[in-house]
């Protein structure tokens, strides 16, 4: 398994990956070999660590492409989760992601390429993100940076809306999800209306006892709180939150909107159960 941290320990990392993998290809290749011809290979390859005199395309690794030049470049992959890597945990981590981020957008003397994929797979579902490293430089890089999912002629639910990569409040960077999701860092205050709130995990409380179920199961602290900073006017804007899925749409939408417009969570859920036992 990958180390979880970066910088010289992940690289360490790749390289003997990188080698095992080699020694491995060599032994189907030609089952013959020995550490002989390991070595030569390695020597082989070590000779042409530079980018071709010749007309080619070189691949190469951001760690592998340091010190290196091309004119043109495609980084492929600018994407959360990819850059910075899911494994990245903490400032330090993430800060070492940038810094390798930097290597990559430098080795074009004359044209960058930045590319991601919507989906890990042709036709799945697009959750992926652009990284939240070229946030600031949204303003050049056009429509492709969005970050709405794209179909290609098929109906889905409504995007959900970008998550802020910095604070609302002071403008930090957002390192977690959960601070991504709500838009501020832990120490800012929220700007939700406490009353609002309330009314809401009370509603909640209600309803996953009810269902026999944890509260999170309901809405995920997060989302509840995004949901009354937010403060959503209506279903379309409800499904934009991150976590509030077309299920749970379905399911809480109405009850939420009633909520945030000042409705009682007690009297709205028993005329829910009211109307449950008229229609029984």
């Amino acid at each position: 398994e990958p180390p979880s941290g970066g910088g010289a320990t992940r690289e360490r990392w790749e390289s003997l990956s990188a080698l095992a993998t080699l020694a491995d290809d060599m032994a189907v290749a030609a089952p013959d070999a020995r550490l002989p011809e390991l070595v030569a290979e390695l020597d082989r390859r070590a000779a042409e660590q530079h980018a071709p005199a010749v007309q080619g395309v070189t691949l190469a690794s951001l760690h592998a492409a340091k010190g290196l030049e091309w004119d043109t470049v495609f980084l492929v992959g600018a994407s959360d989760g990819l850059m910075p890597i899911s494994m990245a945990e903490g400032p330090d981590a993430i800060e070492e992601e940038r810094r390798l981020l930097y290597v990559g957008l430098t080795r074009a003397r004359k044209q960058l390429f930045l590319s991601w994929s919507g989906a890990r797979t042709p036709g799945a579902r697009a959750t992926r993100r652009v990284s939240r490293f070229l946030a600031p430089a949204a303003g050049i890089l056009g429509q492709g940076a969005r970050s709405e999912a794209r179909s290609s002629g098929s109906k889905r639910s409504t995007p959900k809306v970008a998550r802020l990569a910095h604070c609302r409040g002071c403008g930090t960077e957002l390192a977690s999800a959960a601070q991504r999701k709500v838009g501020r860092c832990d120490d800012c205050p929220p700007t939700y209306d406490e009353a609002t709130f309330e009314r809401l995990r009370t509603w909640r409380l209600a309803v996953a006892r009810e269902a026999s179920v944890p509260a999170y199961v309901v809405f995920t602290d997060a989302t509840l709180t995004a949901i009354a900073e937010e403060a959503p006017s209506d279903e379309a804007a409800l499904s934009t939150i991150s976590g509030v899925g077309a299920r749970k749409l379905e399911q809480y939408g109405g009850d939420v909107l009633a909520i945030l417009s000042g409705a009682d969570p007690q009297e709205l859920l028993e005329s829910r159960s009211g109307a449950k036992e008229s229609a029984g």
